[in-house]
């Protein structure tokens, strides 16, 4: 029978070696996997390398003596966090459809630890994405204004990968279907292009200014130029206030996903 089937055991805390040999787990089979890690990886420098090289020129005329680069980087980096943070859900969904999460969870008495273990290892391979990235970025010539604000730039992209990773592992749940779970991705990736992505806000066109003005997601990539450049957030709070949302959100739809499935199966 199904862990999941039963009713709910008592509530107990997590031991904590169980949530740490999740944890390696889950991270050896992203480090492992070709499409987990590297495709992700090879996406960012793709997009990187066609954006900067075509549109350098161009982006130079209304930057105002800005780097192109420089401009372009958060972006780049947000849609790897979108691919990248998916590995949560992919994680999850093999362990769900094989049945194996049940086995876990009827021996440890919840699957709460396989859970952390799966958003663990798909941040540890968003840190390598955006590291790779920004290596990939100052070989073209990136110069950031300061390391201090590159760190304060990846960390805002890490918490965002949580909130996916956290979406993506709720929708794996509930579905338990691959097509369904990718949509997370989809739909965070399609979006990241509703924003400023080759030119600020305010030098687009009036329909997509009116897109971009209400897509959390510039908020997020705006704040991560602020930061990236050491200029005044006035993107953080917007970009904060979503974070935090996507973020709770995700807790609370895994949690509503198990509970479906508890009075489902």
């Amino acid at each position: 029978m199904s862990l999941l089937a039963v009713s709910p055991a008592p509530v107990r805390s997590t031991p904590l070696p169980v949530t740490l040999a999740a944890m390696r787990r889950s991270t050896r089979a992203v480090l492992r996997s070709p499409t987990l890690l590297v495709a992700p990886v090879a996406q960012s420098l793709f997009f990187l390398l066609i954006y900067s090289g075509q549109l350098s020129a161009v982006g130079s005329g209304y930057l105002a003596g800005g780097s192109f680069i420089s401009f372009l980087l958060p972006l780049i980096l947000l849609t790897g966090v979108a691919t990248g943070a998916g590995a949560a859900g992919t994680l999850v969904l093999q362990d769900v459809t094989s049945g194996y999460l049940d086995r876990l969870g009827l021996a440890h008495g919840t699957a709460t630890p396989f859970l952390i273990g799966a958003v663990f290892a798909a941040l540890v391979a968003v840190a390598i994405q955006l590291l790779v990235t920004v290596a990939g970025a100052a070989l073209i010539g990136y110069r950031p204004e300061s390391w201090a604000g590159v760190t304060a730039m990846l960390l805002l992209m890490l918490t965002l990968g949580l909130g996916i990773a956290l979406g993506s592992i709720a929708v794996a749940i509930r579905t338990a279907s691959a097509s369904s779970t990718h949509l997370v991705t989809l739909a965070v990736f399609g979006l990241s292009f509703f924003t400023g992505v080759f030119a600020p806000v305010d030098e687009l066109a009036g329909w997509m200014r009116a897109i971009a003005t209400v897509n959390p997601l510039t908020y997020i990539v705006d704040a991560a130029r602020q930061l990236e450049s050491g200029a005044a957030l006035s993107a953080a709070p917007i970009a904060s206030a979503a974070l935090v949302t996507l973020t709770l959100a995700g807790i609370a739809a895994c949690a509503l996903a198990l509970n479906h499935v508890r009075r489902n199966r």
